[in-house]
């Protein structure tokens, strides 16, 4: 059995190439958070389009980037991670836990309709690519 702790250095198995397989997974997740952002600001007709995506996607990124960081205490080897569906619904808590809890620190809105498109978005997004990447490599073999 294997420990589970966040406190404890990868395995000596975790070369550069295999750490590296994360990286585009974790690129799309943060663009998935910035397009739920965006989409939200131009649908709605805010101003100042970059500097308010910035500020609506930076408390979902930064609960994405915990997710991520605490992604060892996951139990799932570093290789497997980026494409697990497993680690999609863990990174999805952490998104929302974290961007939510932001919010309501910094005082933002926390309307139901808000939270309820954020979390189906991200579902989508993290959870949904994750899923339809598993399907699609099951079929493949």
């Amino acid at each position: 059995m294997s420990l589970d702790r966040c406190d404890l250095p990868p395995p000596a198995a975790s070369t550069p190439s295999t750490t590296a397989a994360w990286l585009p997974s974790l690129v799309a997740d943060l663009v998935v958070v910035l397009l739920f952002a965006l989409a939200g600001r131009v649908s709605h007709d805010e101003g100042d389009l970059l500097l308010g995506t910035l500020g609506t996607a930076a408390p979902f990124a930064l609960g994405l980037m915990a997710g991520w960081l605490r992604a060892p205490c996951a139990g799932m080897p570093t290789a497997l991670r980026a494409r697990s569906v497993r680690f999609g619904w863990w990174l999805l808590a952490w998104t929302l836990g974290g961007g939510i809890l932001l919010r309501w620190v910094v005082g933002d809105g926390l309307a139901p309709a808000f939270l309820l498109v954020a979390a189906a978005v991200l579902a989508i997004g993290i959870v949904g690519r994750r899923w339809v990447v598993a399907r699609w490599h099951r079929r493949d073999r």
